[in-house]
């Protein structure tokens, strides 16, 4: 039996990087999708604190440690994979408005982040890291659509099932 895909078919174009330009101030697809993803994933790991009996306000807590923790290991992290280009360019290594930087690290920061804050407030890491998985999940697939956004997924054509195509 052969399946006709035509039905399916359908192509995805980038909407480019910017939302709103206002003089200097530029406002990005990518940095209001990952700032929502975190605030999406604020509320559903407090969701979840609620159902199990946890302070949700012990999560709100963890989430400034999360940022400050991610963010910068998120640029390391990329900085050190990408060291051919800034061995030469030094001064770009903190320009993280230029674009650069990678999930693994703020995964890497994150978890640091958390030990930290589950260690000073005599928390299991554990319990946290149950309450904060499903919006680590969900926060990599709403910045997923964030790099769609930069254009960088579509630099070689790519395809996927039902024929569509993004470009």
């Amino acid at each position: 039996m052969i399946l006709n895909t035509s039905i399916l078919s359908f192509t995805f174009t980038s909407p480019g990087s910017e939302i709103l330009k206002l003089g200097p101030f530029v406002l990005r697809w990518y940095g209001l999708l990952i700032a929502s993803a975190v605030l999406i994933g604020l509320f559903l790991s407090q969701y979840l604190a609620s159902r199990r009996q946890v302070d949700p306000e012990l999560l709100g807590d963890l989430a400034v440690w999360l940022v400050i923790g991610a963010i910068p290991c998120a640029r390391i992290y990329y900085v050190l994979f990408q060291w051919q280009n800034y061995a030469e360019h030094p001064a770009d290594i903190i320009a993280i408005w230029k674009g650069g930087i990678a999930i693994h690290g703020a995964i890497i920061g994150g978890i640091i982040a958390s030990l930290i804050f589950a260690r000073l407030n005599r928390i299991p890491f554990w319990q946290l890291a149950d309450l904060v998985a499903p919006s680590l999940i969900l926060g990599q697939a709403i910045g997923r659509w964030g790099i769609f956004s930069t254009r960088k997924l579509s630099e070689a054509r790519r395809t996927c099932p039902g024929n569509c195509l993004f470009l």
